[in-house]
């Protein structure tokens, strides 16, 4: 950097240790150049940081110019932190301070800030971008994107860890499913920090539209208006692709919705109308629109009236008015629910269409016309009306033009309710009586069936009325006239007719001199057959020929007589026949061309019979002899007449277009569901049949006949590493082979299997889909089928990939006492585990220990669910005054695959896919009722140095367990009170046993407390007064005398007991317990 002041420059300007690491050592050089004309004196002083040192020789003199002073600078990295300091330059007195900057090692993460995904249309297509997530630093680091926004967008990997310098690439996906305008963020966290990556998009519905072919206005109806039975109409209108991306469509109508003319048999005493698609159809009705395409559509509207099949003629009225409404929709072509569902897609464009069929109501009278007779050359006028009754639409006549009667006016137009005179004259133009039939024509536009768009006019209907004339004629006898004679027909020239043959004579074009020459035998020499034919081709020799006329041009001809048919001679000419040469030149003229009919004539009698080799002498042998009792088939009427109305094409209008309706359909899809699926198909066309059929690029139309569906496939919710199999549904509706092939990109479906079959016409077939994810979160991508190699689409796949988890039927489970069994065994209570999950889940209880530990258990503690199954646990509670009534189990649920093992010694080891979940447990104790028949227990006089006992009763009147406690079961000294705590059963009672064993004489008042579980305490005496013992045994000795061996004696002894309380005597003799018991006098 050049400071101009003080005419030096110093290099660098500041000095940077990037990405230092601890205990490594950086150099830097600093250079500082006199650029001036005068010396300097130039001084480098190191900074104040020891971290930091300077190594520099600084000159004692001035620098002069163009001289410079170099120093280095040293950082050794002693901590992970960063250091800042400066180095001072002195020049001249004049200081300039160079920063030093010291940066621990460290990452820098830097990632592209926009991703734009464009326009597109909501097709369930997966659009994917990428970007790059770059590491510029000296360690490792790791980053996190996250998307909170609420389109269907991914990031992949959504975690990773990015190596110094280097970078990785992060794939963004949209599922295109839904109308939407994306402008979000999502972030990353990388190193501390937050960037933000901005998402642009733009998607669109595939949307149709029919406009107004003058204001572009959207038409949501159509209506024809009126015609007549017979009529057409036709109607415009523009169909319009509203979206960024070509379409494929086609038209169909729905059926299903009762119209005005609808009747729910066909009836065969009244007029019947033509089919719904027939009576409506549209121009062109399949197709495929480019983005934004406008597209001209004729609707059309054919109305015909059937008269009944059995009725009286003399009571046959006209058909009556018939109002027809429908709706048409325009389908555009992807996967979809099912052909019996149309009316339910989102993907169509509906238009009414409606229209007023009405009958022709003309009369005609007289309905007869009586002429008298009329000479031949005059005429005779009569009148008759027409009258149009309808009250709504005129009508176009006209009379056709018949003989010997003229009608005017012979065409024109009758208004609603018009009356109009005819005038019909009668001009005969032959003699006799003449009977014809006067018709008038209605016309009315028809569609040409050569061109559908164009009308042309035609009868629809007429009315008729019968002509009678007769005719006379006056008559002349005519003069008579002079005739000259008798001479030919035709008179000729002499020799002009050389050329005439006598194949060429005909018995009804005389010729001059040859008249009924052709029929003529009776001068004919020869009359063999042979030789009459070969003179068919000779020339005619006319009797006035003379000699020299008969001169033709080719000597080789030959002329012979009209009547003998004798062979006459001919006159060479030489300036007129041909000569040699020009013979041969004709012939050699001649003989290329014969040579090209002649191999033209063979080609095409090879064509016809290898047609005829490859239809009927195949090499194929069927094995049929000839007469090997082989019998014909024998063939009912029912059958001839089923299969000629088969084979019989309806005449019904339109019916060369007509578009297949939603009740056509719905029943060609149940049709082929009731049919078994088609399994061990091939993958690839083999037969010659397949590969035709399957090279076809079908129409649109077609394409609509294929059903490929649902157009999303919900897995629901799937355990990660799991694998779970849906399935994609084909229907070919159509009579041809076709090939589908699924295209798949994601890795989670990579099992899917097979991805391509070749489908028969008129069958059902299923794609599984395998779902293998391996990523946790909300699964949203899109598979693709292809059709014949030509036409795509997608199919919409949805999951939400899960940990193992276990659903509990509760949260907080409360024990209460069943009083059907033991007291010991009624705290108990089940509690339900349902895996919702597609994977095998293994789980394992654990006790949360409280300060007072636990009274609960609960079994199993581990164990296995199956998917979608339920295993109960049993939670036990054993109750006590000291036990606590609340605890709580964490359940640890995992994947069957982990390798971790369930043992005491890792229970503390959680693996990624491991969740918990927490049972609280609580045990509920209903209040008791209880009574205590012995409140103060008196003990009276007892011995002291011995145990004296008492008891007292607790009585449970109440239906519930009663948990009890003695507050301090040793009040003093020699007290002992059992059992210091117990159970007391519902119904029943127990006893509590209070021993006293005193040691010295004293008269005893103790008071001790009863503690009854859920209640208050109770306080329970216990009095008595402590004497010497007063016992005494008469007898001194016993003597047993003699007592053989193995054999025994007895002798009875009294002990008296002189106090009057009841004592336990226990009296040790060699080793052997002798008890004896006397009640007080």
């Amino acid at each position: 950097m050049r400071y101009k002041d003080l005419s030096v420059v110093i290099e660098p300007h500041e000095i940077r240790f990037p990405h230092a690491i601890q205990n490594n050592l950086y150099r830097q050089t600093i250079h500082v150049k006199n650029v001036g004309t005068k010396s300097k004196r130039i001084q480098i002083f190191r900074p104040s940081n020891k971290d930091f040192q300077l190594i520099v020789q600084n000159p004692d003199q001035p620098v002069p110019p163009g001289l410079e002073v170099t120093g280095v600078v040293e950082y050794i990295a002693k901590f992970n932190q960063e250091q800042r300091d400066t180095i001072v330059v002195d020049i001249d007195g004049q200081e300039i301070k160079i920063p030093l900057y010291a940066f621990p090692a460290r990452s820098e993460i830097s990632v592209d800030d926009m991703v734009d995904f464009g326009i597109h249309v909501a097709d369930n297509k997966t659009v994917y971008r990428k970007i790059s997530v770059r590491n510029t630093g000296s360690t490792p680091a790791s980053y996190k994107i996250t998307y909170k926004g609420k389109h269907p967008i991914t990031f992949a990997p959504q975690t990773a860890t990015v190596q110094p310098n280097s970078s990785v690439s992060v794939e963004i996906s949209l599922l295109t499913s839904a109308l939407m305008v994306i402008d979000d963020i999502a972030t990353l966290e990388a190193c501390h920090k937050t960037h933000e990556i901005k998402l642009k998009g733009n998607i669109m519905n595939r949307r149709l539209c029919l406009l107004h072919p003058e204001n572009q206005e959207e038409l949501q109806k159509l209506n024809f208006g009126s015609c007549y039975y017979g009529c057409d109409l036709t109607a415009l209108a523009v169909l319009y692709n509203d979206s960024p991306e070509s379409v494929a469509y086609s038209a169909l109508i729905d059926d299903s919705k009762p119209t005005d003319f609808a009747q729910n048999e066909e009836s065969v005493t009244e007029y019947t109308m033509n089919p719904l698609n027939s009576i409506i159809t549209v121009f062109p009705n399949q197709g495929i629109l480019s983005p934004f395409e406008k597209r001209p559509l004729f609707f059309r509207f054919s109305p015909r009236a059937y008269p009944p099949k059995q009725a009286f003629a003399t009571t046959l009225d006209l058909p009556p008015r018939r109002d027809v409404a429908a709706f048409m929709y325009f389908e555009l072509l992807g996967a979809s629910p099912g052909l019996s569902k149309i009316e339910h897609s989102k993907t169509k464009l509906e238009i009414a269409v409606a229209g007023t069929a009405l009958p022709v109501v003309l009369s005609l009278e007289p309905h007869e016309l009586q002429f008298p007779t009329t000479y031949i050359g005059q005429k005779y006028e009569q009148n008759i009306h027409i009258y149009n009754q309808s009250d709504h639409k005129p009508i176009d006549f006209r009379f056709p033009s018949i003989a010997n009667f003229a009608v005017e006016p012979a065409c024109g137009k009758l208004k609603p309710r018009q009356k109009l005179k005819i005038t019909v004259t009668f001009l005969p133009h032959q003699i006799g009586t003449i009977n014809k039939t006067l018709v008038c024509e209605v016309v009315g536009a028809v569609i040409n069936s050569a061109a559908p768009v164009y009308t042309q006019s035609k009868a629809i209907h007429q009315a008729q009325c019968v002509l009678t004339g007769h005719a006379s004629v006056i008559t002349e006898i005519p003069p008579e006239k002079f005739n000259m004679g008798l001479k030919p027909l035709i008179s000729n020239e002499v020799g002009i007719n050389v050329n005439t043959t006598q194949d060429s004579l005909k018995s009804f074009y005389p010729r001059a001199a040859i008249l009924n020459s052709a029929h003529d035998t009776t001068h004919i020499k020869r009359s063999s057959s042979t030789y009459l034919n070969n003179f068919k081709k000779h020339k005619v020799s006319f009797p006035n020929d003379r000699a020299k006329s008969i001169g033709p041009f080719n000597r080789s001809d030959s002329f012979i007589t009209p009547f003998t048919r004798e062979e006459r001679y001919n006159y060479v000419d030489p300036d007129y026949a041909y000569t040699d040469k020009e013979r041969k030149q004709i012939e050699m003229h001649k003989k290329p061309y014969n040579e090209l009919f002649n191999e033209q004539r063979f080609q095409r009698t090879e064509v016809k019979r290898t047609k005829e080799y490859k239809k009927y002498d195949t090499d194929t042998d069927l094995g049929i002899k000839p007469g090997n009792n082989l019998e014909s088939p024998r063939i009912a009427l029912a059958e001839v007449e089923k299969n000629v109305n088969k084979a019989r094409i309806p005449s019904y209008p339109n019916w060369k277009f007509r578009l297949p309706t939603t009740s056509e359909l719905a029943e060609q899809e149940q049709t082929l569901l009731h049919k078994p699926l088609k399994e061990g198909l091939n993958s690839v066309p083999t037969t010659l049949k397949e590969k035709k059929d399957c090279a076809i690029q079908l129409t649109p139309s077609q394409l609509f006949k294929v059903v490929v569906g649902p157009a999303e496939l919900n897995f629901g919710d799937v355990c990660v590493n799991a694998t779970v199999t849906k399935f994609l549904s084909v229907l070919n509706n159509l009579d041809q082979f076709i090939v589908v092939q699924i295209d798949v990109e994601s890795p989670a479906l990579k099992m899917t299997s097979p991805l391509c079959q070749v489908i028969p016409g008129k069958s059902h077939v299923q794609f599984p889909i395998t779902f293998e994810p391996s990523q946790i979160g909300l699964y949203q991508r899109s598979i693709s089928y292809i059709i014949n190699n030509f036409y795509r689409h997608y199919v919409k796949i949805i999951a939400d990939v899960r940990q193992p988890t276990v659903k509990l039927s509760t949260e907080r489970l409360v024990i209460r006492s069943l009083p059907h069994l033991l007291a010991e065994d009624s705290f108990r209570k089940v509690v339900h585990l349902y895996n919702p999950l597609n994977a095998p889940a293994e789980f394992r209880w654990e006790p949360v220990i409280g300060p007072k530990g636990t009274a609960f258990s609960i079994r199993p503690a581990t164990g296995i669910i199956e998917p979608y199954q339920t295993i109960d646990c049993e939670v036990v509670w054993y109750g006590s005054t000291q036990a606590p009534v609340e605890n709580y189990f964490t359940l640890h649920v995992f994947s069957t695959n982990d390798t971790r093992k369930i043992s005491g010694n890792n229970r503390s080891l959680k693996t990624d896919n491991e969740t918990t979940v927490t049972l609280q447990c609580v045990a509920q104790i209903g209040k008791g009722k209880y009574r205590i028949l012995e409140k103060r227990v008196n003990f009276g006089t007892i011995p002291v140095n011995m145990t004296s006992k008492q008891t007292f009763t607790i009585i449970n009147e109440g239906t519930n367990h009663l948990f009890y406690e003695i507050i301090d079961p040793n009040p003093c000294p020699g007290v002992i009170i059992t059992p210091a705590n117990g159970l007391v059963s519902a119904g029943s009672q127990t006893s509590v046993t209070i021993e006293v064993t005193p040691v010295e004489l004293i008269k005893f008042d103790i008071k001790f407390g009863l503690k009854v579980l859920g209640q208050k305490e109770q306080e329970i005496r216990m009095t008595g007064d402590v004497v010497e013992p007063d016992i005494n045994i008469p007898e001194g000795e016993f003597n047993f005398n003699g007592v053989p061996i193995l054999m025994k004696a007895a002798k009875p002894f009294h002990i008296e007991n002189k106090v009057k309380r009841k004592k336990e005597i226990f009296i040790f003799v060699a080793g052997i317990l002798f008890i004896y018991l006397k009640k007080t006098n």
